[in-house]
This record gives C-alpha cells, sequence and structure tokens, in this order.
C-alpha cells in the first residue's frame, strides 16, 4: 500500500472571499444596519448608545449565520463525499464557508476591541479565537474540512439566539413571538451545539492514530483543541440559556395565575 503523501502548499484562493466578508462586515455594521434600522425599527434609536452597537452586531452576526448556514446545508446535501474522507476531502463551497467566518469573525472582533465599554466579551473573544484559529487551517491547506462543516451547524442557532436579545429590548419581552422564539432557540441550539458533541469526538476517535490523522501533523492538534474548547463554550451558553428559559416559563406561569385570578374576581 502506498503511504499517503500530503501537499502542505499554502492556497491564498479563498483569502479575497475572507477579505471581502470582513470588509462587508464592517460596513453592514458601521452604515447599513443603522441605516436600514432606523427606517425599520425606529425604537431602536431611542436605546442607549452600547445596545444600539450590540444591536447592529446582532444583525450582522444574523446576516453571517444565515449565510453559513445555507452554505453548510448545500454541502452537506451535495457533498457525500466528505464524510467517507472526513480529512482530507475537498469541498471549496466550505473553504468558502470557512473564509466568510474568518472574515466576520476578524470584523467582529476589531469592533469589539474598539467599542471594548459597550460591546466587548471574553467568552465570545475566545469564541472566535478559536474558530479562526481552526478555519484558517481548512481554508489554507484544506485539512479536516468535514470537521469544519460539522462545526458550522452551530451557526443554526445564531439567529435565534439575536432575535431573543433583540425583541426583548425594544419591548416583545412579553409577546407569544418571544416566546415561541425561545423554544425553537433552545431546540436548536441543544441539537447543533450540544447533542451534536459525542457524535464530533467519536468521528475523532475513530480516525484517531490512522495514517491520514498522523500525516495532518499539527492540524490534528489544531483539531482537538478548537473543538475542546468550543464545546466547553457552548455548554456555558446553554447553561445561560435554561437558565433564561426557565425564568421565562416561571414568569409566564406567574402571568396566566394572574389572569385567572383577575377573570373569577
Amino acid at each position: 500500500m502506498e503511504s499517503l503523501v500530503v501537499d502542505w502548499t499554502w492556497d491564498t484562493g479563498h483569502y479575497p472571499v475572507a477579505v471581502a466578508s470582513f470588509v462587508f462586515s464592517l460596513l453592514l455594521h458601521s452604515y447599513i444596519s443603522p441605516f436600514l434600522t432606523s427606517i425599520l425599527v425606529p425604537t431602536v434609536s431611542s436605546l442607549p448608545h452600547g445596545k444600539q452597537l450590540y444591536w447592529h452586531s446582532s444583525v450582522v452576526s444574523s446576516v453571517h449565520a444565515i449565510v453559513v448556514s445555507a452554505f453548510c446545508v448545500y454541502s452537506f446535501m451535495t457533498e457525500p463525499q466528505l464524510k467517507e474522507d472526513p480529512i482530507w476531502g475537498d469541498s471549496k463551497t466550505v473553504k468558502n464557508s470557512c473564509a466568510i467566518v474568518i472574515g466576520y469573525m476578524t470584523a467582529d472582533t476589531i469592533i469589539m476591541l474598539r467599542y471594548r465599554q459597550h460591546v466587548c466579551d471574553k467568552f465570545f473573544l475566545c469564541h472566535h479565537a478559536a474558530s479562526v484559529f481552526a478555519y484558517f487551517y481548512v481554508m489554507t491547506f484544506g485539512v479536516y474540512v468535514y470537521f469544519a462543516n460539522f462545526r458550522l451547524m452551530a451557526e443554526f442557532s445564531t439567529v435565534f439566539v439575536n432575535n431573543r436579545w433583540m425583541m426583548a429590548e425594544i419591548g416583545w419581552k412579553s409577546s407569544q413571538l418571544y416566546f415561541y422564539n425561545g423554544v425553537v432557540l433552545t431546540a436548536v441550539f441543544f441539537a447543533c451545539r450540544i447533542l451534536c458533541m459525542p457524535q464530533c469526538w467519536y468521528m475523532i476517535y475513530s480516525i484517531y492514530n490512522t495514517e491520514p490523522f498522523m500525516k495532518s501533523e499539527t492540524a490534528r492538534y489544531v483539531l482537538i483543541s478548537s473543538c475542546f474548547a468550543l464545546d466547553i463554550l457552548n455548554v456555558y451558553w446553554f447553561y445561560k440559556l435554561l437558565k433564561g428559559v426557565l425564568r421565562t416559563l416561571e414568569q409566564r406561569k406567574l402571568d396566566n395565575n394572574k389572569n385567572e385570578e383577575w377573570k373569577s374576581e
């Protein structure tokens, strides 16, 4: 059997996509979102400056999540061969997704550092650092493409996370839409960020110490360390999410009891 030959030549073909994503994210945050928000949701202008900044960051985050999620689903539907070779299977679609993520997260990091008094979050910074570090290897060297796409499923829940915060800030916290968004958020977050963890680590176990895995050199350490870091963050965020869900359910129960008491009087 012939030994696997690995080409570690840097592929810069997707770098322009990362640059375009970076520039677009900054423009969307600084100009496009403020303009559209002033027309579509004028009440945002009455929020404190810090919350307005976070609102525009959430808009950028949601747009990024929708695009990346679409690419992710497309790859899963049209590129089944990636699962057969999860280490060296190639996909321009997934590499473009990684480039978009890198551009967005780099821009978001700059925004957080620039407005650190208002929108900076140390957990988001850690998340972005781990993600960019891992996806850079995928985009540049074409290694662990399947794993990258598998981890990008986490973006399915991002829009619902942002919706929850945005609706609360504009006074929709008591609405049915807010409640059902929370239900969907909890289900999708659990399915795409928590439930998929055993599957991911089983796949890593199944390729561990194989020749392709060993030939991936430092990339194998990047895979394991980034997955470990992101999983810790997702467990922490899910814990906070569950606390918020329980508070909402308790408040909803109290409101229903008050309504029943009012009707019985």
